[in-house]
């Protein structure tokens, strides 16, 4: 019975409050619900109700839109238990338009959607504070607060006072009042003015002190098990009060004040006086000093598969390995694609952990893996537009966006043309790589440092100090296109034509320097010409008819 008892307790939260947040909450039926001024993210909102055995709300009714109502008001934005799946497009067909609850159904009579979007990534629900409509959000972003769900199988009726006495109750999910019509199973409630306490258990309150292991049996201070049974016991100098619970008034001769007791001291029967240690310690051979028991000295401390043994002062507890999570003292793998949306693409499950990928065209980022980012392995690439507004377009980092043939196109920036590095630089398609000349040493991705000491002389660069200092790596191909080709060869052609052209043109001004002359030949008789032939200048007329003189 004690160990049903401690499970049900363990399995109703007692208690983890998340951080000092702000919280109230509202208990109807078999649910209770309540609000956290906590400024978290929609995983991190999971995982606070999760710890307390709950669950972020799902609100499929009107009247679970008015609890809201109650708990937020019209301050904030606070996350509800509703997501679209990683990899997933929104359904405007469907009333929840693609989402699905935290639970994994979509299941509703109720929505309430304020401004939408049709964008393909993972999206978060709030209740915004403007009439509470649902808002999509950035499941990474950190908003107002969350609202959590908790279901419980059972509870308790108030207590029947008498006009004199009053009783404050307080829930496990730290919601406490005078006048609570339903009590969860695990509500404490005070009874006053005696100070007395009671627990809520199987739709029964039972009096303090119960087990130690629950809320330390509603003792003031320390709470043994002897014989059995629950007692309360107070430090030394100090007598339990008639309430069995609380420590009041200072005792002079206490024969625990000197006894030395490492942890408890306590009256027996025969008015002699003991020591005992706290769960986890035993009491040493002196009968006063409490050792350490290694409670995690095997595996074999925690049933089943998929748990760990932690070790605590003075203990140990059990529990679910990473990436798995207790259903029915059972540790089952989680879902986190599904749970935690991780992945701001494509995500896998597998056993204890998560794969993510990306959609065609993208590529993992350096800096965070489970994100994504446009990539181009080419020198040009399509640039990605929004199918409801063609003008808006975007193009991976190293490239710029151009339009040829009314497409609208991403084309590699050479960033070496922008002297980028100090050496050295290979121009990649996206980014770029600096290296430095041998001897000397790349700095912060661009600079080149010389080293004190080197060897050797030259401007060979060596692999070791080639160091990418961009994201995309992926290095240009070294061979000729065939446009370079065809424009080297144009280039040449041109080249000899031209020299051709010169040689012409000197000749050409050389022939025209030389001057033709005509021998003569003086005589008494008179004087005969001899004509003179080339191919340069045309045939002179002559007249070969001369008079001798007689």
């Amino acid at each position: 019975m004690r160990d049903i008892i401690v499970m049900v307790f363990v399995t109703l939260t007692f208690l983890m409050r998340v951080g000092e947040a702000q919280h109230n909450a509202y208990c109807e039926g078999n649910h209770c619900f309540a609000v956290f001024q906590d400024p978290v993210d929609f995983a991190t909102a999971q995982k606070h109700c999760e710890s307390n055995n709950g669950q972020l709300m799902t609100v499929r009714s009107l009247e679970s839109q008015y609890i809201i109502s109650i708990l937020i008001g019209n301050t904030g934005d606070y996350w509800i238990g509703l997501r679209l799946p990683s990899g997933q497009c929104p359904d405007s067909a469907s009333d929840l338009r693609g989402y699905r609850w935290i639970t994994g159904d979509n299941s509703t009579d109720f929505q309430n959607w304020g401004l939408i979007d049709n964008v393909c990534s993972s999206k978060c629900v709030s209740v915004s504070k403007i009439e509470l409509n649902w808002t999509e959000q950035s499941c990474d972003r950190e908003i107002n607060g969350y609202l959590c769900e908790y279901n419980f199988p059972s509870g308790c009726k108030r207590i029947d006072i008498k006009s004199e006495e009053s009783v404050l109750y307080e829930t496990p999910f730290g919601f406490e009042g005078e006048d609570l019509l339903v009590l969860p199973m695990g509500s404490t409630a005070t009874l006053k003015p005696f100070d007395s306490k009671y627990i809520c258990l199987s739709e029964q309150w039972m009096q303090g002190p119960w087990i130690c292991d629950v809320l330390n049996g509603g003792c003031e201070d320390e709470c043994l098990s002897i014989n059995q049974q629950p007692v309360c016991i107070c430090p030394p100098g100090k007598i339990l009060h008639d309430n069995k619970l609380t420590c009041v008034v200072v005792v002079q001769n206490d024969p625990c004040l000197n006894f030395g007791c490492a942890h408890v001291c306590y009256q027996q029967n025969d008015s002699s006086v003991a020591c005992m240690c706290h769960h986890g310690y035993a009491l040493a051979e002196d009968g006063k000093k409490c050792n350490d028991i290694d409670d995690c000295f095997d595996d074999r401390q925690c049933p089943g598969q998929n748990y760990e043994c932690v070790k605590n002062i003075g203990g140990f507890k059990c529990r679910c390995q990473n990436g798995f999570k207790m259903m029915n003292d059972v540790c089952i793998d989680e879902d986190e694609c599904y749970m935690d949306g991780p992945c701001e693409h494509l995500c896998e499950n597998t056993l204890g952990s998560y794969n993510c990928s990306c959609f065609e065209g993208y590529i993992a980022t350096r800096k965070d893996p489970n994100k994504c980012q446009l990539h181009c392995p080419f020198e040009e690439c399509l640039a990605e537009c929004d199918p409801n507004d063609p003008h808006q377009c975007n193009c991976p980092e190293g490239y710029l966006s151009d339009v040829r043939n009314e497409i609208r196109i991403c084309i590699d920036i050479n960033e070496c043309d922008n002297g980028y590095c100090e050496h050295n630089c290979n121009n990649t398609y996206g980014g770029h790589m600096c290296s430095c000349y041998e001897g000397f040493d790349l700095v912060d991705g661009w600079k080149c440092v010389q080293r004190k000491s080197s060897e050797g002389s030259g401007f060979t660069t060596p692999s070791d100090f080639m160091t990418p200092s961009v994201k995309y790596p992926t290095q240009r191909p070294s061979t000729v296109t065939a446009g370079g080709l065809i424009g080297i060869i144009v280039c040449i052609v041109i080249v000899v034509l031209v020299m051709v052209f010169l040689l012409q043109h000197i000749l050409k001004r050389r022939s025209k320097l030389e001057v033709p002359s005509a021998p003569k030949t003086q005589g008494d008789e008179g004087h005969d010409l001899e004509q003179v032939r080339t191919e340069k200048y045309p045939k002179p007329s002559v007249d070969r008819n001369f008079k001798q003189d007689t």
